[in-house]
């Protein structure tokens, strides 16, 4: 009995202390995102591990804050392989294409608020308007995500292995790389009606698309096979240019060699240059010009990753150095000199750059 009443004693006094805590203290491991001016380095991570990460370059402090993800949910992963990245209404979209799903974060904390899940590789996500995004997914679908619900309220059935998207007018364009396979398509999406209203047939393997300061639409074609491994039906890659009103190629520009395969497309500041790796390193492209650069931009054997940054008017050029170990970006301006390199994950391969306020 004198146990007993101890015991109710002990809970008593428990709930007492409970009840004095203060309310205002802030969640453990919080961290605060300055989304105004950072750019989001997406890191795949390790096969299998589930080791993909986020890294936050600041632009102004030039500080880069490491695994924000896990930092923001008590050591939480996010899953093997982290593709890419997208901020929606204030919402991080993260993509974890081995893992099925896509994890949602709140732009200011990192802190997850939800996870769409049983979404079959998923590869990249686009905002469409106030309500719904799409993401491509390599069971040949675009799926249309409720960007409230996050519930998937559509699938549209497109060309194999859809990759990167392109939104200009009343018109969204899916590059169908061919994912475990091969695919020489482009799937035009009316982002009205969820329906595809055209298929644009190119080169093999659309790996980049982005516009220019015409409006014109560029498309990076591959090519068939790998750099490094030649087969006997490796084939050229290809430029081409279309206008998105009518379809109509305006330039088609074929790449010299067989057995190297261009990849990744960004346009610089004024849309006049366009910028993909070759051999030998990063290569520049005047839309004006009729013919491809035999020489490289910036000379560099290492490269992963490219992308563009509009408010500092930077190149971006991820290096996974042995793929084992952490990588680095390297920031370079548009005449092709190197502004400074900083270390972040593991196999770092895109990025997202915040805007500015």
């Amino acid at each position: 009995m004198e146990n007993t009443y101890r015991l109710y004693i002990l809970i008593f006094i428990a709930i007492i202390l409970s009840g004095c805590k203060k309310n205002d203290e802030p969640p453990e491991n919080q961290i605060q995102i300055n989304i105004t001016n950072g750019v989001i380095i997406v890191n795949e991570g390790l096969y299998p591990t589930g080791s993909g990460t986020l890294s936050l370059y600041n632009r102004l402090s030039g500080e880069t804050n490491h695994k924000i993800y896990q930092q923001a949910n008590n050591g939480k992963l996010l899953g093997n392989i982290v593709q890419s990245v997208n901020v929606i209404r204030n919402k991080v979209f993260i993509i974890v294409n081995n893992a099925d799903k896509i994890e949602v974060a709140e732009s200011t904390t990192m802190k997850a608020i939800a996870a769409i899940k049983s979404i079959p590789y998923p590869r990249y996500v686009l905002e469409i308007d106030s309500f719904k995004a799409y993401v491509t997914c390599w069971d040949n679908t675009v799926k249309v995500i409720d960007t409230e619900s996050y519930d998937i309220i559509k699938s549209i059935p497109v060309g194999t292995g859809p990759e990167k998207l392109l939104k200009t007018g009343n018109k969204v364009f899916v590059l169908n790389l061919g994912g475990f396979d091969i695919d020489s398509t482009i799937t035009v999406i009316n982002p009205e009606s969820d329906e595809v209203i055209e298929t644009i047939q190119v080169f093999p393997k659309p790996t980049g698309i982005t516009t220019d300061k015409n409006n014109h639409i560029w498309v990076l074609c591959s090519g068939k096979g790998w750099n490094g491994i030649h087969l006997p039906d490796d084939s050229e890659g290809h430029l081409i240019c279309f206008n998105p009103a009518d379809y109509s190629i305006l330039h088609d520009i074929d790449f010299p060699s067989k057995t190297e395969h261009p990849v990744n497309l960004v346009a610089g500041k004024d849309r006049d240059n366009l910028y993909y790796y070759y051999t030998g390193g990063l290569y520049r492209f005047n839309i004006d010009s009729i013919n491809i650069s035999t020489e490289p931009f910036i000379k560099r054997n290492m490269y992963y990753g490219l992308g563009f940054d509009r408010v500092d008017d930077l190149i971006y050029i991820s290096d996974p150095v042995d793929y084992m170990q952490e990588g680095w970006v390297l920031r370079y301006t548009e005449t092709g000199t190197a502004v400074d390199s900083f270390k972040v994950g593991i196999i770092p391969q895109e990025f997202y750059f915040l805007p500015k306020e």
